[in-house]
């Protein structure tokens, strides 16, 4: 089974968006951390515990995944990023992933980049 974070960039990058230039897992690096030119998506675990308890074990496992977007500055002007959210959010609920939160737009307040955050679970069988 693949960790929780490598099923959701496996299924973001299967999307190939337009939008989006790069996806990261638990970290951004150096060289991108300051970098306002792409538009990028940093992927951390929430959660890995035991799920479906039954004859004192457990069957499965409850995975969580915080998504977060960070939008380049110059987005062009037809680009409406609550239209890209909410297709990337109908994609992962179509793939098993439950929204369990999706955090309004803030700025981030080093970059001056527009950001937003999604929470989503998913319990699956081992």
């Amino acid at each position: 089974m693949l960790l929780p974070v490598s099923q959701v960039a496996s299924l973001v990058n299967a999307l190939n968006l337009t939008w989006l230039d790069k996806v990261y897992l638990n970290e951004i690096p150096k060289e991108d951390l300051d970098n306002t030119d792409i538009t990028l998506m940093l992927l951390q675990e929430t959660d890995s515990s035991p799920a479906y308890h039954a004859n004192s074990t457990f069957k499965g496992i409850a995975m969580g995944v915080e998504i977060q977007i960070f939008y380049k500055i110059d987005l062009a002007d037809d680009f409406n990023p609550i239209e890209a959210e909410i297709a990337l959010m109908k994609t992962l609920k179509d793939a098993g992933w439950l929204i369990v939160s999706s955090q309004h737009h803030t700025t981030d307040p080093d970059t001056n980049q527009l950001t937003k955050t999604i929470y989503v679970t998913k319990n699956e069988m081992i």
